[in-house]
């Protein structure tokens, strides 16, 4: 077991590649054979696969379109922001889920990249991003030397995109966000490390014009978000883009990284108690697979709160220029 999740973390590049296809196979059998007989194919596949086989469920994801990496603006240099974001490799490879249409098929990293071009920033994607991982995937399975290998490889990475921590780091997944704050060892990359939600509030916000485009909308603050104590943050940016914002009364949601796609009694169990009002159209998260299960025990649709942000957001230059042609 170990020697195979080395060998699979020495290939994650090309491993993760493929997955983005064969997500968007699962979708297109879905949508030729519909919801129950899915299930029930799905049911027969978990249950002879021994726990290592995620459960089907109507929210799994499609596929993630490509990472566009952004063009250099002609602005001088020193006249920009620079952010270096790494794109994990769950939003990498997971599209929203079929029948999302509030998502509009695109990915997570679109939806930061449009964010961070309506602040002026100049994006920084480190080198050989499809291979970068913080480790998770092989730890929640028992594989640590394989997750440290990742982490140790991941540290590097950063380290070279940040000038060795000078220029702030946004990973767009929570849980791996804080792992890596866990797992790195150089103090200045840790120091660098920001997770969504408290980038936006600390670096983006007073750069961007926000409306309200919501009514009533559902947000989940995920456990490494809470440890980061950043649930007020996360409630307050979507009371910036809705009118009505029900923070999620559920501690934990199960899910454990990717166990609880494994384990379906981990969520069944987390979320019995899940109530959403019958006014509540969107739920927003920060983290990829928690969305899935939320949506899953809730029936409606948990996306990123990038989407969010990133639908009510302009920037404020252009604001300003309207406030000033009126």
């Amino acid at each position: 077991g170990a020697a195979v999740a080395q060998w699979l973390a020495a290939r994650y590049g090309p491993i993760m590649g493929a997955l983005p296809p064969m997500l968007d196979v699962v979708s297109f059998v879905h949508g030729i054979v519909g919801t129950w007989p899915m299930q029930k194919i799905a049911d027969a596949v978990w249950g002879v696969g021994n726990n290592m086989l995620p459960l089907w469920n109507p929210y799994m994801p499609r596929g993630a379109k490509p990472l566009k990496v952004p063009e250099p603006k002609p602005a001088a240099a020193a006249e920009r922001k620079q952010v270096v974001y790494l794109p994990s490799c769950v939003t990498r490879s997971m599209g929203p889920a079929r029948g999302d249409e509030a998502a509009a098929g695109e990915p997570v990293h679109a939806k930061f990249l449009s964010l961070l071009n309506k602040a002026d920033y100049e994006v920084v994607i480190p080198e050989g991003v499809s291979s970068a991982c913080c480790g998770m995937v092989f730890d929640s399975r028992g594989y640590r030397d394989a997750g440290k290998t990742q982490a140790s490889a991941l540290e590097q990475t950063l380290l070279k995109a940040s000038d060795n921590g000078r220029i702030p780091i946004v990973c767009d997944t929570s849980p791996c966000l804080h792992r890596m704050k866990e797992k790195f060892e150089n103090p200045m990359l840790k120091f660098a490390l920001f997770e969504p939600v408290q980038f936006i509030a600390t670096h983006l916000k007073d750069r961007l014009s926000f409306s309200k485009v919501r009514d009533t909308v559902a947000v989940h603050v995920p456990c490494s978000s809470k440890k980061l104590k950043l649930n007020d943050q996360m409630v307050q940016l979507a009371e910036m883009c809705a009118h009505e914002v029900h923070a999620t009364p559920i501690p934990c949601c199960g899910m454990a990284g990717d166990r609880g796609m494994r384990y379906p009694e981990l969520t069944g169990s987390s979320l019995q108690h899940l109530e959403l009002p019958d006014t509540c159209t969107d739920g927003y998260s920060t983290s990829r697979t928690c969305e899935m299960s939320l949506s899953n025990h809730s029936g409606v649709n948990f996306r990123s709160l990038l989407y969010l942000l990133d639908e009510g957001t302009a920037p404020k230059a252009a604001q300003k220029a309207a406030e000033k042609a009126n």
